[in-house]
Order: C-alpha cells, then sequence, then structure tokens
C-alpha cells in the first residue's frame, strides 16, 4: 500500500516536471517564432518601406498571414518593434563613441550612423522624416537617443569644437537632414558630402548669435 502510494507520488511528480517542460518548450517556441517574425519584418521594411503588406511579410518569414496577428496586434504594432530595435542599436554604437578621445570625430561617427541606417532602411528613413517621437513605443527612445547625442555634443563644446548651443536634438535632426538633402539632389549616395556641410556649420562662430533670434530673423 505504502509502495503503490509512493510510486504514485513519483509518476505524478514526473507528469508534472514533463508538463512543466513542455510550457517552456512551448514558450520558447513562441519566442522564436516572434523573433524571426521581427527579422523577416526587418528585411522586408528595409526594402519597400512602410507600405508593405503583412502578406510580404508573412511570405518572408514563411508563415501564414494569420500566425502574424498571433505575436503582434497590428502591422503597426510590428513596424514600431522593429523600428524600436533599430533605435536601440543606434544608441548602443552612440555609448560606445562616448568613449572615443576625439570629441568631434565621435559626434560626426554619430550622425554618420544614423544616415547610413536611413540610407539601407526605407522605412526607418520613412519614420525618421516624420514625427516618430509621437509614435507610441518610441517616444522614450527617442529621447534616450537625444540624450546621449546630448553627451556627445557636451564633449565637442567642451573641446570647443562645435557652438555652445547645439543640443542633442538638433544632433539627431542633422541625421535626417543629411540625407534628405542628398535625396533632394536626386543622388542620395551624396549623404557624407552634405553631412560634411552639417558639420562644418556646427564649427563655433566669434561672436555667436542667439539661435533664436537668428531662426526670428
Amino acid at each position: 500500500m505504502f509502495d503503490h502510494s509512493t510510486e504514485d507520488d513519483s509518476a505524478v511528480t514526473f507528469r508534472a516536471t514533463v508538463a512543466g517542460e513542455e510550457v517552456v518548450d512551448v514558450r520558447a517556441d513562441a519566442v522564436r517564432n516572434r523573433e524571426s517574425l521581427v527579422r523577416a519584418a526587418g528585411s522586408v521594411l528595409a526594402e519597400s518601406g512602410l507600405d508593405v503588406p503583412v502578406a510580404a511579410i508573412a511570405d518572408r518569414a514563411g508563415v501564414a498571414k494569420g500566425t502574424v496577428f498571433r505575436h503582434f496586434a497590428s502591422k503597426d504594432e510590428l513596424v514600431v518593434t522593429v523600428v524600436a530595435g533599430l533605435i536601440d542599436d543606434l544608441a548602443v554604437r552612440a555609448e560606445a563613441l562616448l568613449a572615443e578621445p576625439d570629441a568631434l570625430s565621435a559626434l560626426r561617427a554619430f550622425v554618420a550612423a544614423g544616415v547610413e541606417l536611413q540610407a539601407r532602411d526605407l522605412a526607418f528613413c520613412q519614420m525618421a522624416a516624420t514625427a516618430e517621437q509621437q509614435v507610441p513605443g518610441l517616444t522614450d527612445r527617442r529621447r534616450r537617443l537625444e540624450q546621449i547625442a546630448d553627451l556627445l555634443a557636451r564633449r565637442a563644446q567642451d573641446a570647443g569644437a562645435v557652438r555652445a548651443d547645439l543640443t542633442g536634438r538638433d544632433v539627431v535632426g542633422l541625421m535626417t537632414a543629411a540625407y534628405q538633402g542628398a535625396c533632394a539632389t536626386g543622388d542620395p549616395s551624396r549623404w557624407p558630402y552634405f553631412l560634411s556641410l552639417l558639420v562644418d556649420g556646427l564649427r563655433p562662430t566669434a561672436p555667436q548669435e542667439d539661435r533664436h533670434a537668428a531662426d526670428v530673423v
């Protein structure tokens, strides 16, 4: 009687353990499927932009369209997830540049990284050209990027390399300005030239005008 009870308890424990492992396996599969969808979406969005249909993303991922919506409530949610990852990567790059000894070169490299991202990723370029800071899920990331950019700008200011009124928000804005300026000429590959123009314009002048007064004039 006692042995039988012990055997039953062991069996129950074994089944519970197996069940627990199965739950973990299912959850792991769900995470892998979600990550696969995000990678596929990132690839398609980079090539075709924000207007790409969900069906194209599903095809690239090798899943049914319904599978996409089991992981994401809408296409917009998927797009934000992809773009958020790109902004996070750019922020990591910016943080690494804080250790560069040449403050102006670090600042330029950061802006260049953002322009290069726009050049190779159509969806990111489209988002950057709009008020993506107003998009739920991107606001905090945009703010973090601007904060790191502000640190890069302050280092360059302390070195006397750029004007004293430059802000992190200005720096992030330069990414779009450089790329859109090149696109306006019909040759997006000219963005390094436009970036050089903008960076040269950041150098301090004497006397330095108040930026807001200059804007009014």
